[in-house]
């Protein structure tokens, strides 16, 4: 009897001291152990009502959070949709000549991304991933909400864990916008949304002419074909995967990230922006560090395709979207230590 009761008070005290305190239960090989201690300090301090696995769910997402942000040095790129080749053999596969004359969509027009426009960023850095349920449960649990019950999650009738690595829903942007903030209080770092010139720099490995933002450029999705000699049609392999299919459920990192080593930039799921969307607003645009209009009704949605497309996408839906998601970046010149 004395053993089963010692061993509940280890178990116990792996994640509290037993003074009542966080102890160091979250470590990382990146993150000082320091700058642990005080997001562990930082959460006891700002919900001392959670239980010890919610608290101890909070710092590990917080110290994941600063773990995942890959630091882009800035520069200056001309944003827009670039042109692409009249007469590719496969969109999927195009590359940028300094002679190519087509658009690549149609949409171009429509949404004002056909606009070539110089822009220059200052450094920043930006979430390796997308936002995961694990750590949209955490944000949600902690302000007493309900976590996400999605469409695909009640599908699938699939247990929480199993939902940790796959891209979270949202249904508004403002929910987006407030996450990346909490992340901000709670490590003390600024982190918000990424502006749309931010992530297409990023998705363009530094602004190059890159029509997808995969590990080669190209679009080698699960289960497609591509042409060899200009005559017959090969399977792609495992190995040669670099976007996936439906069935995959969103989940992040399941291939190559691109060369700057951010996953999914291509794939998976729609971003939200920091910024308003405008038509004309590449016209407008300053040089330096663009943060889009002023005011607006919708707000930018980037990924899921070329690198250079955008939308305008109304900030609250009328239920959670799984292909709506977002990612974090860090808004400052200086790498996340």
């Amino acid at each position: 009897m004395y053993r089963k009761y010692l061993s509940i008070l280890i178990s116990t005290c792996v994640l509290t001291a037993c003074n009542g305190e966080i102890t160091a239960s979250v470590t990382s090989k990146t993150i000082p152990a320091e700058k642990i201690n005080q997001i562990e300090a930082k959460v006891k301090k700002l919900y001392p009502d959670a239980d010890t696995k919610l608290q101890h769910q909070i710092v590990a997402v917080a110290v994941e959070s600063l773990e995942s942000m890959v630091f882009i040095k800035g520069g200056t790129f001309m944003m827009g949709a670039f042109k692409a080749p009249c007469n590719p053999i496969s969109t999927d596969r195009m590359d940028w000549s300094p002679d190519a004359k087509c658009n690549t969509t149609i949409s171009n027009f429509k949404t004002g991304s056909n606009f070539i426009h110089k822009v220059t960023l200052s450094n920043y850095s930006l979430a390796n991933h997308e936002t995961t349920y694990h750590g949209f449960d955490a944000f949600q649990r902690v302000h007493h909400r309900a976590v996400v019950k999605s469409e695909m999650r009640e599908k699938y009738d699939l247990p929480d864990d199993k939902f940790k690595d796959l891209a979270a829903p949202t249904k508004a942007w403002q929910e987006a916008k407030d996450y990346c903030l909490w992340l901000g209080e709670l490590t003390d770092y600024p982190i918000d949304l990424p502006t749309e010139a931010q992530w297409e720099y990023a998705a363009r490995n530094r602004g190059k002419h890159i029509y997808y933002g995969t590990n080669n450029g190209y679009i080698q999705r699960k289960g497609d074909q591509h042409l060899v000699d200009g005559s017959r049609y090969v399977d792609y392999t495992k190995d040669e995967w670099n976007i996936g299919s439906s069935i995959d459920l969103n989940q992040i990192k399941l291939y190559p990230p691109n060369p700057l080593g951010l996953y999914d930039m291509a794939g998976n799921v729609k971003e939200w922006m920091n910024d308003w969307y405008s038509e004309d607003y590449y016209q407008q645009s300053p040089v330096l560090d663009p943060q889009g209009p002023s005011a607006g009704v919708k707000k930018v949605m980037r990924g899921g395709g070329l690198t250079t497309s955008r939308a305008g996408q109304a900030i609250v839906q009328d239920e959670y979207i799984s292909l709506n998601g977002f990612r974090c970046a860090v808004q400052q010149a200086i790498p996340v230590k």
